[in-house]
């Protein structure tokens, strides 16, 4: 059913040469984004310019990278995998990365780059923003000596080129206006058993509530056909 569904392609990026030619190859068969594990390998950091030619063939191949809550490296954690503190902490991996991302410059170098964090859910991103604006512009450290041009910090970097999907938070819906409309993407996340279906229409109802027809119409399906580049 090529115009009713999308696929995104998973990429190892271990080894950033190989993934980027295998985003190369996804491209060309018409998937339209690519997941990436949420974390690097023990001793990488995607806010590292090793990264730079996976960032850069994203934004040039209009291929939009994401995160996905299962993707998470905990090794070095020395967590569970799965579980209830995992499940209620799992937004620490994707939060960790994006500092690094934004906070390294590259969304600075690569300003069409769009990347997602899906399924982590919206409560834990006001407080972010909150604190990421404010460890740039009160707490810099020695090591982090990037200064962004015309006076951007980095909750801008956030809302131009980070999206992210949810499926029941109500709670992050009411703090849109603090993440972002054009970030959020609801999704049913159908067959998982933590799905929405066969309630999902009554549930965007509930959750959205206060929002705009206009808001309503990007969040349930306008942002991810512009993000996507879906026609």
């Amino acid at each position: 059913f090529p115009q009713q569904l999308k696929g995104i392609a998973m990429v190892n990026v271990d080894d950033v040469q190989v993934g980027v030619k295998e985003l190369e190859r996804c491209a060309k068969m018409g998937l339209v984004g690519a997941m990436i594990a949420c974390f690097p390998l023990d001793g990488q950091s995607y806010g590292s310019p090793d990264f730079d030619p996976l960032w850069a063939a994203s934004q040039d191949l209009n291929m939009p990278l994401s995160f996905h809550a299962a993707t998470n490296r905990t090794t070095s954690m020395k967590v569970a995998q799965f579980g209830h503190p995992f499940l209620i902490n799992m937004d620490f991996w994707a939060r960790m990365c994006f500092s690094e991302m934004i906070l390294r410059g590259v969304f600075e170098r690569y300003p069409k780059l769009q990347v997602g964090a899906v399924e982590f859910e919206l409560g834990w991103i006001p407080h972010f923003l909150n604190r990421i604006d404010y460890a740039y512009t009160q707490r810099p450290s020695p090591e982090d000596k990037i200064r962004f041009k015309n006076g951007m910090v980095p909750s801008d970097f956030f809302h131009r080129n980070i999206f992210l999907s949810f499926q029941e938070d109500a709670k992050g819906v009411q703090d849109r206006h603090i993440i972002g409309v054009d970030n959020l993407m609801w999704g049913a996340d159908y067959p998982h058993f933590e799905s929405t279906f066969p309630r999902s229409q009554q549930i965007i109802e509930e959750i959205l509530v206060d929002c705009t027809e206009e808001e309503k119409d990007k969040i349930v399906g306008g942002n991810t056909a512009r993000v996507y580049h879906l026609d």
